[in-house]
Formats: structure tokens, C-alpha cells, sequence
């Protein structure tokens, strides 16, 4: 099992994040690698990603659930699937939250908790690199989400 515990701080007030956050299609846009198809009858949603672990990349599709707090903005976002050559399998529950920046600098902070379990075969080395892969993801995530809201703000 990985834990993740982050928070990514953004330089804009917590409305603008929020809309941001809850919209599925310019998250994903902010994730390399990422893609989002269209949302199922069910609620859920197909994607996928491909992440590079060190030398190694590896295609993953999942499945998909979204829950939005829209008043308390926060949310919950569950997913399951399986890598492309069905070396490894992957369960992932992450709840995140937008809240106005502590200290002197206005903006605000997204707190974000989630545990990965991963099964298979490749299960191991992924286990190996996903916390630099995590962190650099996060960064790059965080710099994405920034520019985002600039631009949001600024039009």
C-alpha cells in the first residue's frame, strides 16, 4: 500500500481553485500523460495515464468515480484498473480539499491524502519509484493548476 499526503499551494483565492478542481477535463488536461474519455452512464468515467518510472513506462486504464462537496470543496475520487499488459492491478481512494493559504501570502492550499494499492507483477518495481514519481507528478501538478488559475483570474 502507498500513502500520499501532500499539499499543493496555489497563489489564488480557493473559489477560483474550486472551479478548477471540479472539473474532471481541466484536471486531467493539467496531468501529463492523462486522458479522461466522456462520463458513463453510471457516473464513472474512463481514463488513463502513463507514468515513466525511471526507465520504464508504463500505461495504466481505470474506471473512474468522482463525489464533489461543492460547499465544503472537497471531493473524493476512487479508481481501479489495471496496466496495459495486465502486469499490475491498482485500487485508488484519494479525497482532496481546498482551503484559504495560512500565513501572511493570500491563496490557497489543496490537501491531498489517497492510498494505492497495487498487485501483479510489476507491482514491485512501481512500488520502488512511485514516491519520487508522486513527487514529481505533484510539482508538476501544482505548476499546471498555478498557470490555470492565473489564467482564469486573469480573463
Amino acid at each position: 500500500m502507498i500513502e500520499v499526503n501532500e499539499t499543493i499551494e496555489v497563489d489564488s483565492d480557493p473559489k477560483t481553485v474550486w472551479a478548477l478542481l471540479s472539473d474532471p477535463k481541466a484536471v486531467v488536461e493539467c496531468v501529463a500523460g492523462a486522458s479522461l474519455g466522456e462520463r458513463n452512464e453510471d457516473g464513472t468515467y474512463d481514463a488513463g495515464i502513463t507514468v515513466k518510472f525511471g526507465p520504464a513506462k508504463v500505461a495504466f486504464k481505470a474506471k473512474v468515480e468522482i463525489e464533489y462537496d461543492h460547499a465544503g470543496m472537497s471531493g473524493k475520487v476512487v479508481s481501479r484498473g489495471k496496466d496495459a499488459q495486465g502486469g499490475a492491478r491498482f485500487q485508488t481512494t484519494m479525497n482532496f480539499a481546498v482551503r484559504e493559504r495560512e500565513g501572511e501570502t493570500p491563496g490557497s492550499a489543496i490537501d491531498i491524502r489517497a492510498n494505492v494499492d497495487i498487485s501483479g507483477r510489476l507491482a514491485s518495481l512501481i512500488e520502488t519509484g512511485a514516491s519520487m514519481v508522486v513527487k514529481r507528478m505533484t510539482k508538476d501538478l501544482s505548476e499546471q493548476l498555478a498557470a490555470r488559475c492565473a489564467n482564469a483570474k486573469a480573463a
